[in-house]
This record gives structure tokens, sequence and C-alpha cells, in this order.
């Protein structure tokens, strides 16, 4: 049996108007995770937690979460007058096991609007195993604006790297099109490499390799390719 783990650790400064709204954000996730009776949320609070259920004050706090039924952080949270600038509050997330971007994401664009008017907040998050299970381990990060919140990941990142076209096969498709032949390397050539288990690329690639391999990926467009036996 293995476990998996969702880790990550930031820390960034905000007013302290705002860092009394994460306060109460905190005390109530662990009051709904403890099933104890909640106090009624402060003005300030219900402002930027806009009730979704006008029967149920806390609503719009649940909103945030994956899953209402389960509204943690997966972080401890620690939070006092910056040491710099005491006119200013410093929070610091953390967690080795459960950490929640989505909810995190969702609380400071809420809490920290003043803030985030002047800069964005940005974190990162690894996801780790206890066991090299293949697939196991990666990572994220995600940036925080006044109006949006944009994610990413690493496996994110190798499929666009992977799925990106080279620059040269761009070429040939716009001087030839998608459809087209390149009058050097023939299409009847390239199935029947294919067919002998000679190549497993594309048509362009496979007229990008030659291309380069035969020395000509210099030449200049449209001047005639001369291929070598």
């Amino acid at each position: 049996m293995a476990n998996s783990y969702v880790q990550g650790s930031f820390a960034f400064t905000c007013s302290h108007a705002e860092m009394a709204l994460i306060e109460e954000a905190f005390q109530a996730s662990y009051d709904l995770e403890a099933d104890t009776e909640l106090s009624s949320p402060s003005p300030e609070f219900l402002k930027v937690f806009q009730p979704t259920t006008p029967d149920d004050l806390w609503s719009g706090f649940l909103a945030i979460f994956s899953d209402p039924d389960f509204p943690t952080f997966g972080v401890e949270f620690e939070g006092g007058n910056s040491l710099e600038r005491p006119e200013i509050s410093t929070v610091m997330f953390y967690s080795m096991t459960d950490f929640q971007p989505d909810a995190l994401a969702g609380l400071i664009q809420r809490c920290c609007q003043a803030t985030l008017r002047q800069t964005p907040i940005a974190f990162e998050w690894a996801c780790s195993c206890s066991k090299p299970r293949i697939g196991e381990f990666g990572g994220g990060w995600c940036v925080v604006f006044p109006d949006r919140v944009a994610f990413g990941n690493t496996s994110e990142a190798i499929r666009n790297l992977l799925n990106a076209r080279d620059p040269e096969i761009e070429r040939l498709l716009a001087l030839h099109g998608p459809w087209g032949e390149h009058p050097a390397y023939p299409l009847t050539d390239w199935k029947q490499e294919v067919l002998n288990g000679d190549t497993r690329l594309g048509y362009w690639s496979w007229v990008d390799a030659l291309i380069v391999n035969d020395g000509d990926a210099e030449k200049p467009h449209g001047a005639p390719v001369v291929r070598r036996s």
C-alpha cells in the first residue's frame, strides 16, 4: 500500500484587515469540520463571501471548496505582524500531506483584494508518494489575480512541449500545405518506409528529419532540395 501526498509551503504579506478575514475563514473551517456551532459571520466576512443561498450565511464560504462537506484548506496556518513592516501582516500556509490549492486560491482571492490589486500572489505545490509509483510524482503552480486565478502543472507543461510543433515543420506546412508534398521527398517514399517499419514519424516530421540529415535545413524557402542516395 502506498500513500500519496500533496505538499506545499508559502508565505505572503497583506493588510491587517485581510489577515483578520483569513483568520475568520480558518476558524470557520475548523468549526465546520468539527461540526460545532458557529457564531455569526462578521459583516466584512459576508461582504467577501456573499451567501449563495439566502438562508445559509456560510454558503458563500463553502462554495470555495471542491467538496462543501469537507471544508478544509489542508494546511497549517500562521500569521502575525511583519517584522520588517509592522503595518502589514505576514501569512504562512504549509502542509506535508493534504495541501488544497483550489481552496487556498479561492480564499486569497476573496480575502486579499486590496493586496492583489498591487501585486499577484503566487504559490507552488508538490505531489509525492511513499513508494516509487509511476505517475504519482509531479507538481503545480497557481497565480492569484484580483479578477482571475491561473493554474498549471508539470504534466501539462510536458504535454504542451511534446505537442508543440517544430518551427521548421510549421514552415514546411505553410509552404506546401498540410496535404501537400515536398518535391524532393515524395509521399510514396514515406509510405514505403512506414510499411517497412523504418520510421514511425508523420510525413512532415519525416521530411524535416531528412532535410536536416541531408544538410539542407539552411536553404532559403523554395530552393530546390537535392536528396543524396
